[in-house]
């Protein structure tokens, strides 16, 4: 299976604002970094990938193990450009870097639930957001990251006809977007 990851990353220092109450700007920084490198590394160990593509708003970000594309254009549109850009006839996945609990055996169980006719969707633990989504290449649709995404995929799928399956893997779905996620991911690592 040809695989190409598509990672939406933004400048580090400006990553997190929610967090500000309770970390500083440069904890907030450190974080941020920390979890892509996980998530760039986590996925590139996996070999479930063929290629990994940063897709960022900083000129000078680079991981090891991927490639960077640099947009200013929107989270959907910069997607939207890289991919078209790689012009991949395989399996299309996007993911979020702020997963703390990636693993290599959760993503492998992605993969081997993966459907080809479908659009395989992950979202957060609330059903909110989507912190993922794996495709063939051949499925067209709009993408709809951004608030309440998970909701707007769904109509986006259905208004088109389009097969879809909801995957529930935990770590794929527990991000780190709010205060509370910050003091879970504290306890996790404690215990």
């Amino acid at each position: 299976m040809n695989v190409s990851a598509f990672i939406p990353i933004k400048k580090f220092s400006s990553s997190k604002n929610r967090l500000s109450n309770i970390i500083s700007s440069s904890e907030r920084e450190m974080l941020a970094a920390s979890m892509a490198k996980k998530t760039i590394d986590t996925l590139y160990n996996s070999e479930i990938c063929d290629s990994i593509t940063v897709v960022t708003n900083d000129s000078n970000l680079y991981l090891n193990h991927s490639t960077s594309y640099f947009t200013n254009s929107s989270l959907n549109d910069g997607l939207n450009e890289a991919i078209n850009l790689h012009s991949t006839n395989g399996i299309i996945l996007i993911m979020h870097a702020d997963l703390p609990k990636i693993n290599e055996r959760d993503l492998h169980e992605l993969a081997q639930t993966f459907d080809i006719k479908k659009v395989s969707i992950i979202s957060d633990l609330f059903t909110q957001g989507t912190n993922c989504l794996m495709f063939n290449s051949s499925i067209s649709f709009n993408l709809k990251f951004g608030i309440d995404s998970y909701n707007l995929f769904m109509h986006e799928f259905q208004n088109n006809n389009i097969d879809y399956q909801n995957i529930c893997i935990e770590s794929l779905q527990d991000d780190l977007d709010s205060e509370e996620d910050y003091f879970k991911l504290i306890k996790y690592i404690n215990s």
